[in-house]
């Protein structure tokens, strides 16, 4: 007798819902199809992957009109991670299939079966083959200084050719040349698993000085401090429990927190269990691999969207045969498909990364405590600014006071910029200090969280911006490339020498960005010396760890950047930390805005004075007497979270309301307004209007209307009941009218 099976498409399609479709199993495939299992199945005219997620008929389609599937694929999710995207669409409100995408194994390059992109190798004329070949006689007396500089930087036996040029700073026909003359050789082989300094200077969080000349190297156990030593007591206790666990560790930076996540996967492995590990950026995922590498060698692997096709295929493998039991990675690496799994580590728990922006908007601090719910163990959410909501949970937060080294926080000066300010982005105040600490040889981080140039252009007649023609943002001026580009939609067009509204006056610079202060800095810093870290220059993981590497060996040296220079980054000759503008997301339209000011100055002051010279750190600031910035400035975390939470309990802000944003969207403006109001009608009889927040207009992007709706109540079971209801009845024939109707359940942002 045929068999029949339901599929849901791996499509991210927000009008299928949770729809399964019915597909007939070829006899030949029948013992392989079971649930769980991917497979390829036509849909429409193309044929995509697909998850079986039942056996029989839905009944919606005689069985005569029943497509076959194609084949199947050698990957099967397992009970566990199927639960999880489903519980995800539930949850989530999200399609199925665009849960389904985020649990099932990346498709593959196509070429190398998974072993990763090929890249030209370049080594000595031996470091391949191990056959010495006989060298060009006198080449070696006729090189010029560039590619003798290359060939005394080159790694034995080999390296990847653009890590060489990247290192010895020259053009890869410097390295083609000593190719032609006999002097290396080169061929074609995938790149390393992860880019790994040659050493120990790669800025890792709390590296305590592991072995300095290969970042392989294993890395020895660092002795605890009595403070860290009863952290991990109790945290091994927790893991230990039969019970699943969520405990938070609150550390000063510095603290070796760290250390502590290493000692419990150790403990996990030790027993045959796994451990995920996050970290909130691509850049330091690469770092943290190589810190756990020095620790457990091959036992790690890495997961996380910034890896090319074929790559991340490979370590998909090896982390579903078990050959990597310890996973690193961003956001995504929480749905690693690990056996046994019993710690799942979530680094700068804090930051807002954790939680997607598309859809499905799931947030991966949830969906790690799902995951430790079914498997038992502990879910370890470490930060040095912990989230005001995890201060409502039961138990007590592990506090780390200390920096594990004995080294002294930062001393923190205000500079108050409505005296000190000028045209210069930097005080002078500012100038005096980074120019003392290069003078001495010194390092420092200089933080800007804007990119471009500047913020916007502005007429000086007639004050006109020049705005996106898709979203109702101004455009953001990217000197160097001598254009205005949209940080939404990614729109640009040529920077106007006039102002195009009423082609008369010259235009004048908004608030600055990163390049504009680069260029200042430019005046100050050594040539060589200066790094810039922003999403604009920071294309890749590799991009990022290169810039690291960079930075770690300038001495002296200094890291423009925006909050990404304010994550997780260890380097001992730090002994100055420059915010630049300590007020860029004080007045944001989100009462999150305080906490997010708060933990910013706190991570980034934090990456100073970590070795053995005190450090010190400035921040410029037009209002010095902003609650959150004293607070931040005079380290009273506890005051600043009890006074946070006493004044969302007062306003109804989660964490004491469950908050829930509807937003429909759509190229006419009417139509979402009207989508707007609908939705207000509709959702009256069963929210009383304290509830209901809105709806609101929202600015346009991407050349579509927004109007948002925001539900929020303390009953978490009545909303998601109402919400699927809503989704169910209005998603369809809103479709049909072109309007777009998107739920993000407990949102970071409402803008």
């Amino acid at each position: 007798m045929d068999r029949f099976v339901q599929v849901v498409p791996l499509l991210g399609v927000r009008t299928l819902g949770r729809r399964s479709f019915d597909y007939l199993v070829p006899s030949e495939l029948e013992e392989e199809v079971v649930r769980g299992r991917l497979v390829r199945i036509p849909f429409n005219r193309r044929v995509i992957r697909g998850i079986v997620v039942g056996t029989g008929t839905s009944g919606d389609v005689s069985t005569r009109k029943i497509r076959e599937l194609k084949d199947v694929l050698p990957y099967h999710l397992g009970v566990s991670l199927l639960g999880i995207a489903e519980r995800m669409s539930s949850y989530y409100h999200a399609p199925l299939g665009a849960c389904l995408l985020q649990v099932a194994p990346p498709v593959g390059s196509g070429r190398g079966h998974g072993v990763g992109r090929l890249v030209t190798w370049v080594g000595e004329r031996s470091g391949k083959d191990g056959v010495a070949k006989p060298s060009r006689e006198g080449e070696s007396s006729s090189l010029t200084p560039k590619q003798e500089h290359a060939l005394s930087l080159l790694h034995s036996p080999g390296e990847p050719l653009v890590h060489l040029c990247s290192r010895a700073g020259v053009g890869r026909g410097v390295v083609q040349a000593l190719v032609e003359k006999g002097l290396l050789v080169s061929w074609k082989a995938p790149l390393p698993r992860a880019p790994m300094p040659r050493d120990d200077s790669a800025g890792l969080e709390e590296s305590g000085g592991a072995d300095a000349t290969v970042a392989s190297a294993p890395e020895l156990e660092h002795r605890l401090t009595a403070e860290q030593m009863a952290a991990f007591e109790t945290l091994d206790s927790a893991l230990n429990s039969r019970e699943p666990k969520r405990e938070v560790l609150w550390g000063v930076t510095g603290s070796g927190k760290t250390e502590l996540y290493l000692r419990l996967a150790e403990e996990v492995l030790a027993h045959g269990g796994s451990a995920i590990v996050l970290v909130p950026e691509i850049g330091l995922s690469v770092q943290a691999e190589i810190r756990f590498r020095r620790r457990f060698g091959e036992n790690v692997g890495i997961l996380h969207s910034g890896l090319p096709p074929g790559e991340r295929l490979r370590e998909y493998r090896r982390v579903l045969s078990g050959e990597a039991r310890v996973v690193v990675g961003a956001r995504s690496a929480v749905f690693a498909p690990v056996e046994n799994l019993k710690l799942v580590v979530v680094d700068e728990a804090h930051d807002t990364s954790y939680k997607q922006a598309e859809e499905p908007h799931y947030d991966a601090r949830t969906v790690a405590w799902w995951r430790i719910q079914e498997a038992g163990g502990l879910l370890l959410e470490g930060s040095a600014t912990p989230p005001v909501g995890s201060m409502l949970w039961e138990g007590e937060p592990i506090r780390l006071r200390e920096r594990a080294s004995g080294a002294n926080l930062p001393e923190v000066e205000l500079v108050d910029m409505r005296s000190q300010g000028g045209k210069k982005s930097l005080s002078p105040r500012s100038r005096g200090a980074l120019q003392a600490t290069l003078r001495r040889g010194e390092q420092a981080v200089v933080l800007l969280n804007r990119r471009g140039y500047s913020s916007f252009l502005q007429c000086t007649e007639c004050g006109g911006v020049p705005a996106c023609d898709h979203c109702e943002i101004a455009l953001t001026y990217h000197r160097s490339a001598g254009v205005l580009r949209c940080h939404h939609c990614g729109y640009q067009n040529r920077a106007p020498g006039i102002c195009p509204t009423c082609g008369s006056g010259s235009l004048s610079r908004g608030a600055p960005g990163t390049q504009r202060v680069e260029e200042e800095l430019a005046e100050l810093v050594p040539e060589g010396a200066l790094f810039r870290l922003d999403s604009d220059v920071t294309t890749s993981g590799g991009r990022v760890t290169r810039i690291l590497e960079g930075f770690s060996r300038a001495r002296p040296g200094v890291l423009l950047g925006t909050q990404m220079v304010a994550k997780g980054h260890d380097y001992p000759d730090v002994t100055l930390v420059l915010v630049a503008d300590a007020d860029t997301g004080l007045y944001a339209a989100d009462f999150r805005s305080a906490e997010r000011t708060f933990q910013l100055l706190t991570q980034v002051v934090g990456r100073s004075g970590r070795g053995e010279r005190a450090g010190k750190a400035l921040v410029q600031t037009w209002n010095p007497d902003a609650h959150c910035i004293r607070m931040a400035l005079a380290r009273d975390d506890e005051g600043f979270l009890a006074d946070e939470l006493a004044q969302r309990e007062r306003l109804g802000f989660p964490p004491f309301r469950n908050f829930t944003r509807v937003i429909v969207s759509s190229k006419d403006e009417e139509k979402a307004k009207a989508a707007g109001n609908y939705l207000l009608e509709r959702l009256k009889p069963y929210l009383s209007s304290d509830e209901l927040l809105g709806p609101v207009r929202l600015l346009r992007l991407r050349g579509r209307s927004r109007w948002q709706l925001v539900l929020a109540a303390e009953d978490g079971e009545r909303v998601p009941l109402i919400v699927d209801k809503m989704v169910e009845e209005l998603r369809g024939p809103f479709a049909r009218r072109r309007v777009d109707l998107l739920v993000d359940v407990d949102p970071e942002w409402l803008d």
